[in-house]
């Protein structure tokens, strides 16, 4: 009774969790002993669970596992293949794809429509060398360099897109300079190829002209010469006598022509139809001139052409009043011709016959 009492007491003091009706079974790595006769059984070793793991102690939570694998599920890769140029299939940032590398068809190797400045040249193009200059040896629109495309290239001292010559480019793309006897419109005044300041051409620097008919100076270069002769500039030379715009006398106003005896202008001594013919000539200017009619008469105190006959004393108020124009080929006379500005009657003398008036004087042409 002693040792059942004993056993009790024993039984009293084991934890209750282990007599909790809820809790899964245990199981033990130890050994089990039973008192005879008693039924009681004792419990040594330790008490393990199914994982091997370690039960909590709260016994609200129940018995809890320790996971032993990973803590993420696995991701799949999403890269895409790299795209590939010649496989025949419009990928990614490809502008077209013929399944070749034939740079020379309708897409180049690089997957590129064919353009101008990729440096392939394609048909239609004269050239392609990869950029859009328009200066170098070939042009932003593949053609080869022209004088003419308005592009200044290698060799060429300008280029403005025309063949104008009046301009600061001629023709073949060569820079307008004085000297080149092309007159450059509103920079050069003249430009004669010599600029050396002769007659009727260019002084040099093409800046004015050399001497010319209308400057205003009378210049006589040469008297054979009709383009480097003027016989007067601008205002009337003398008095009854005119300037033409040739800078040729006009002669048109004079009243008589003295042709008494000795003094004939042309034919035999006395006044006739040769020097009525050099009246002619000497008016309108024409060296083919002739008298269709003229009548003789005594002259008077104007101004005119005195006696042609350099051998024949004239006196007017001591000296010589004749002035010596020279030999006028412009006008058909060979002969030095003479004018007289004023008092033919009071220097002369003559009679009714001595001089033909011009008033009556009729010419053709």
């Amino acid at each position: 009774m002693r040792r059942l009492g004993w056993m009790l007491a024993l039984a009293a003091c084991t934890p209750t969790q282990n007599n909790n009706p809820t809790a899964e079974p245990t199981s033990t790595t130890g050994s089990t002993t039973e008192d005879e006769g008693t039924g009681i059984q004792t419990v040594t070793g330790h008490p393990t669970t199914e994982t091997d793991g370690t039960a909590s102690s709260d016994p609200s939570e129940g018995t809890s596992n320790t996971s032993q694998g990973p803590t993420s599920e696995p991701t799949s890769s999403t890269t895409d293949p790299a795209h590939e140029c010649g496989n025949g299939v419009l990928e990614g940032s490809e502008a077209c794809d013929d399944g070749n590398t034939n740079d020379f068809d309708s897409c180049t190797s690089l997957c590129r429509l064919p353009e101008c400045g990729d440096g392939i040249q394609h048909e239609g193009e004269d050239c392609d060398d990869g950029n859009r200059e328009n200066t170098d040896s070939c042009t932003a629109e593949c053609l080869l360099p022209v004088c003419g495309d308005g592009w200044t290239q290698p060799g060429e001292e300008c280029d403005d897109a025309n063949d104008e010559d009046e301009d600061a480019c001629l023709e073949g793309c060569v820079a307008a300079v004085c000297g080149d006897g092309i007159l450059w419109e509103g920079v050069e005044v003249c430009d004669d190829g010599f600029n050396d300041n002769d007659y009727n051409g260019c002084a040099p620097g093409c800046s004015k002209l050399g001497p010319h008919c209308g400057d205003g100076t009378v210049d006589k270069v040469d008297i054979n010469n009709p383009k480097g002769f003027e016989f007067c500039d601008g205002a009337a030379p003398f008095m009854g006598v005119g300037c033409t715009e040739d800078c040729i006398f006009d002669f048109s106003q004079v009243t008589q022509l003295y042709c008494a005896g000795t003094c004939s202008w042309g034919g035999p001594s006395g006044c006739d139809q040769a020097d009525a013919d050099a009246f002619c000539k000497l008016r309108t200017g024409n060296p083919t001139a002739k008298a269709t009619a003229f009548t003789l008469g005594a002259s008077t105190d104007a101004g005119g052409f005195p006696c042609s006959n350099p051998a024949v004393a004239i006196e007017l108020d001591g000296a010589d009043p004749r002035i010596a124009l020279g030999p006028l080929a412009d006008f058909g006379i060979a002969k030095s011709v003479y004018y007289q500005v004023t008092k033919i009657k009071s220097s002369h003398g003559g009679n009714a016959t001595s001089t033909i008036l011009g008033s009556t004087l009729k010419c053709s042409p």
